[in-house]
Formats: C-alpha cells, structure tokens, sequence
C-alpha cells in the first residue's frame, strides 16, 4: 500500500510518496525533481515502481516530487512548468551545430534563484522528517538534474548519492572550481546515446569533471532518446536499497 500526501517546502508543491507502514519513520529521503515543461507530478510514477521492486527500499525511504515554481501554461505549455525558463530554439541550434561549448558555458537567468530556493526546500524537508543529507539521495530529469548538480556542487550539499538522469554541464568554470572544492559523493548518471535534446557528448564532459573531482560516477550511458530507461531504474532501486 501506498501513503501519499501534498506538502509546501519554501514554497514548492511537493508530493510525498512512500510505503511505510503505520508508526514507521523513514530512513532515507528520496527528492526526484521533474523536467523542463513536464508537469509537477512526472515523475511521481517512479515512486511505485522503486517501492515495489524491493522491500527495502519500501520499509525505508520517503520519495518527496517537488513541482518547479514557473508556471509554462502562459508559453502555451498547459500544466508545464520549468525551473527557470530555457530558449528551445538555441538548444536547438547548438544541438544543430555540435557546439556544445555554448551550452555547457551557460548560466541561465533564474538558474542561482532555483538554486537557492531548492535547497531552502531541502533544508525544510530534512527539518520535517528528521533526516540529513547522508540519509538524502538527491537528483532528477534533464532540467531536474542540472539542478540537483547545481545545488549539490554551489552550495556545498553532500547527499548520500546524486542521481542524474539525462542531464547536462551547464556554467562548465564554476561547476569545475565548485567540485574541486567538494568532498565528492556517489553518483548514478545515464544519458540516452540518442538524446536529440541533451546531447550525449557534454554528459560524459559531466561524467569526467565529476570524477576528475572524487566523486564516485556510475555512468550508465544507453542507446536511447531522452528518457529513463527501466534498466536504471532497477539500479536506482538497488542503490537505495
């Protein structure tokens, strides 16, 4: 059986997913963050399937899905949202030229805003289920990696894994001082060989600067478009378990 529930943390709609039974504390906090234009609730569905391939991983941890605060439906997205706004057509064009230097150098405006207000949100859920960032596993999709990267490199959080599904390297100089200057963790990054909206090449550039870093990367590369494939997410399941 599965609990579910609605929270805010510093402002974000967040839902909550586990299978822990009555009187039961989690021991793990699982916060997956959606995509850009996906809607608040994409990647809830994962909640069921990760607790439903392991017992561990259902007696023991608290998914938590925040909703990204900008709202698309005013771009003719209905039900999209975005954690800060991206330019299609560029990505588009870099996609198109190869060259992906200009994407990997960027720093979007609203990016350090998300930022920030993500790891208020954080902080507001560790604080509310008693947990710290060595009992988190933080990550995300595509805009919900960079993200999750960016929050975990800038502001010096050192989760128990980073979990990047189809991201990328974005603002590549700060990225780089921020992780030399990290600790380093464990993390699970796949990436679609296929990928025709983050290309495959500056995900193994991510790969490499994490690792050159100290962190542990688990790269998980498939022939694929941008997407999740079940694969990694039964790794997933046996990383939380």
């Amino acid at each position: 059986m599965l609990n579910s529930a609605v929270e805010a943390f510093s402002g974000l709609r967040c839902q909550i997913v586990d299978g822990l039974k009555p009187g039961t504390a989690a021991t793990k906090l699982v916060v997956l963050s959606h995509g850009f234009g996906a809607p608040g609730d994409d990647l809830v569905g994962l909640a069921a399937f990760l607790i439903r391939s392991s017992e561990t991983v259902a007696a023991t941890c608290r998914f938590v899905f925040p909703a990204a605060p900008i709202d698309l439906s005013p771009l003719g997205m209905p039900g999209g949202r975005a954690w800060w706004p991206i330019n299609m057509a560029k990505l588009a064009e870099i996609n198109q030229t190869g060259d992906y230097d200009q994407l990997m150098k960027l720093l979007p405006d609203g990016m350090l805003a998300a930022s920030e207000q993500f790891l208020e949100a954080l902080r507001e859920m560790q604080t509310r289920y008693g947990l710290g960032d060595s009992e988190t596993v933080l990550g995300g999709f595509s805009q919900g990696a960079m993200l999750s990267t960016d929050v975990v490199l800038r502001h010096s959080v050192l989760p128990r894994n980073l979990v990047l599904f189809s991201g990328t390297v974005l603002c590549s100089a700060e990225w780089q001082q921020f992780a030399a200057d990290h600790p380093g963790c464990p993390v699970l990054q796949s990436h679609g060989r296929q990928d025709p909206v983050l290309p495959f090449p500056p995900a193994e550039t991510l790969r490499d600067l994490l690792g050159r870093s100290g962190f542990v990367v688990n790269f998980r590369p498939f022939d694929g478009p941008h997407t999740i494939p079940e694969q990694v997410l039964l790794d997933l399941a046996r990383l939380l378990s």
